[in-house]
């Protein structure tokens, strides 16, 4: 039986629009109906080089209004302070909406989209790709089989040296508060509690802007996870870094194993733990001495578009009504609260209880939250 591919309105045709297009375009489960942008000549451009057919409009409201265009689906890829009224609007049109990260800067507004989203009996997915990259998808794998034993710790670093005024960047953060809190750490954040499986149960954060930073706002983040199974992860990232390569490490340590992801978007190796080697020679193995890592096979991925096309499949999934989807506005709003727990922590110099956070923000009644397997009772530390 053939299935109609899913009419999708873009809203926005800057960087990550023009990805989006691309993506939409090659999708054999969507159509691009149409590219909004205030600016109709970057539309056409991002229009022209993935679709021709579609049409272009400068804003939702007439693409909307337009009868010659019959969407069904949504794509947001406009600056954060947008969202609320975009999403809102096409929610209101009876629109299905996938929308770039963060929903909101405030949580009031991404709470408000939720309630929107389920009241219109409409899917809000939340644009969270990095979930759908070969080597998070295989350490989320591991993590759930058990094959390693169970999951002790992990170490998070990101080191980037990211000038804000290169042209092909986005340029909007330059001025936020928390521009690699909020634009970046959200992702990996977003990982850890993704292919670790569980939620955090309290955490403790400290930010700062070096002072040759292109940006206003701090661009270092660090943070010290407690996870509700027990779990500690470490994390640093940073947007203004002293050196202009890359340095990414993502390290899992599991009671028979690690798994170390050395690149951004590959390189995951696996260490089979020998416990009995730390008992024969030297004290301090070099890696003559140590076990040997073995590369985890992983399909090939080309970095924001195939991992796009992963969520782009799980909307359209949802949308024809095929499966639940995982990467919701709700699921988001979990996210949210750990960069919200990272500003109060800040504040307050403290550890946040998430529990309470989570209270606070009346996301999961008491006994329910308490019923949650691995949920504890205790303080943060």
């Amino acid at each position: 039986m053939t299935v109609d591919p899913v009419h999708t309105l873009l809203v926005g045709a800057g960087v990550r629009g023009r990805v989006w297009a691309r993506v939409i375009a090659e999708s054999p489960g969507a159509t691009l109906a149409c590219v909004v942008d205030h600016d109709e000549a970057r539309a056409r451009r991002a229009r022209d080089d993935s679709a021709p057919g579609a049409l272009v409009r400068r804003d939702l409201a007439s693409a909307l209004a337009d009868p010659d265009i019959d969407a069904a689906a949504a794509v947001i890829a406009t600056p954060p302070a947008t969202h609320h009224r975009l999403v809102s609007h096409a929610l209101a049109h009876g629109l299905h909406v996938l929308c770039e990260k963060p929903l909101s800067e405030d949580l009031d507004e991404v709470v408000d989209l939720i309630a929107q989203a389920n009241a219109a009996g409409r899917h809000l997915l939340v644009g969270m790709n990095f979930r759908y990259l070969p080597s998070s998808q295989r350490i989320r794998h591991h993590v759930r089989t058990g094959e390693l034993g169970a999951l002790s710790h992990a170490h998070f670093t990101y080191h980037r040296q990211r000038d804000g005024n290169r042209d092909d960047l986005n340029d909007y953060v330059m001025s936020m508060a928390h521009p690699m809190l909020v634009e970046q750490s959200i992702h990996h954040f977003d990982l850890l509690r993704y292919c670790h499986g569980a939620e955090v149960e309290s955490m403790v954060c400290d930010t700062w802007r070096p002072s040759w930073s292109t940006y206003e706002g701090d661009c270092c983040v660090s943070v010290l996870f407690r996870f509700e199974n027990g779990v500690r992860a470490n994390y640093l990232g940073t947007w203004t870094a002293a050196w202009n390569r890359m340095d990414f490490r993502w390290r899992s340590d599991f009671e028979r194993g690690t798994l170390i992801q050395r690149e951004q978007f590959e390189d995951l190796v696996r260490v089979d733990f020998d416990r009995g080697l730390g008992l024969r020679g030297p004290n301090f193995k070099g890696d003559a001495d140590a076990e040997r890592p073995v590369a985890e096979a992983l399909e090939p991925c080309v970095p924001f578009v195939d991992d796009t096309r992963g969520l782009l499949a799980e909307f359209v999934r949802a949308v024809r009504g095929e499966s639940d989807p995982v990467t919701t506005g709700a699921d988001h709003l979990e996210t949210m609260l750990l960069v919200q727990g990272c500003i109060e922590s800040l504040s307050s110099g403290r550890w946040v209880d998430m529990r309470k956070l989570r209270e606070r923000w009346r996301l999961v009644p008491s006994a329910a939250r308490d019923a949650r397997p691995g949920a504890t009772g205790g303080a943060a530390p």
